[in-house]
């Protein structure tokens, strides 16, 4: 599990659980996105089971994506069968729990995880259920406690670096600077699907503090091709936050350039020419001198 890269409180914690099985319990994952809840979670059905533990008909786990498989229905059509499914007598292979992986837990409807309860219900010792989630406030009060919740945390700009490193065996990965790491909230994850964007925030970054004014607004519409719009209007508040000029006046006219049902209605011109003045006014104009002394 080392070579995972991941805590070492992680890891003595899963370890147990390979160690001692009658530690383990139902699992609640919990952090930001690439923090390593997926990672863990498939190196504790590996360790259990094996590699091909969910890919044939004898498998032993189950994977769900719960944004795409929300409903009661998922849970009906895809969960009790493979509970009740049993070739344990034919083919013995282990005494080991099945494992039920619900990736986005908290995108499961209500009743979808309400009809989770029966199997929560009972020791994991032939269902083990883990639930991966960003967020722990959407999950049903009635089942929450059936959990043993386990925190992942986004890591500090030192422990990215060596787990990035580990992960990778890649020296440019190393090269991702803090400002990037910072504002992704150290998500692993998104720098390896994307090794091309390693340093575009600090680029941006010096980019809207070096340009013109008037240079702005299509500095924001060229990025808005490859942005989407609230990306970057948390970037603005980022840099705003960062440079220490966040005010209440200029988070609620963010929060009202931002809304939702506004932004339908506006085209992708009218976001950026928005977002640019947002922040002429309250990041640029802010400043003592513009443009800082060479």
């Amino acid at each position: 599990m080392e070579g995972l890269g991941l805590p070492t409180r992680i890891q003595i914690l899963f370890n147990t659980f390979l160690k001692h099985p009658e530690t383990r319990s139902h699992l609640l994952l919990i952090g930001p996105p690439g923090s390593g809840k997926t990672t863990s979670a498939k190196f504790l059905v590996e360790a259990i089971h094996g590699k091909n533990a969910g890919s044939s008909l004898f498998g032993r786990a189950l994977f769900l994506n719960s944004s795409d498989e929300r409903g009661l229905e998922a849970v009906r059509s895809r969960v009790y069968p493979f509970v009740r499914s049993s070739f344990q007598a034919l083919f013995p292979v282990s005494d080991a729990p099945k494992i039920i992986v619900f990736d986005e837990a908290e995108t499961l409807t209500d009743q979808a995880q309400i009809a989770l309860r029966p199997l929560l219900d009972e020791l994991p010792k032939s269902i083990l259920i883990i639930f991966l989630c960003n967020s722990i406030s959407r999950i049903h009060a009635s089942i929450v406690h059936k959990f043993m919740v386990i925190p992942f945390e986004a890591p500090k700009f030192h422990d990215f670096k060596h787990r990035m490193g580990m992960i990778t065996k890649s020296e440019e990965a190393t090269s991702i600077s803090g400002l990037d790491v910072e504002f992704r909230r150290g998500d692993i994850r998104f720098f390896i699907l994307n090794p091309k964007k390693y340093n575009e925030c600090t680029k941006l970054w010096q980019d809207v503090l070096t340009c013109h004014n008037s240079q702005l607004n299509s500095l924001f519409t060229t990025t808005l091709q490859k942005w989407t719009y609230p990306d970057l209007a948390m970037f603005c508040i980022y840099c705003c936050k960062t440079l220490g000029l966040l005010t209440a006046p200029s988070l609620i006219e963010i929060l009202h350039i931002t809304d939702t049902d506004f932004v339908k209605m506006i085209s992708i011109k009218q976001r950026s020419y928005l977002l640019s003045k947002w922040f002429q006014t309250f990041v640029k104009e802010k400043l003592e001198t513009w443009p800082p002394p060479s």
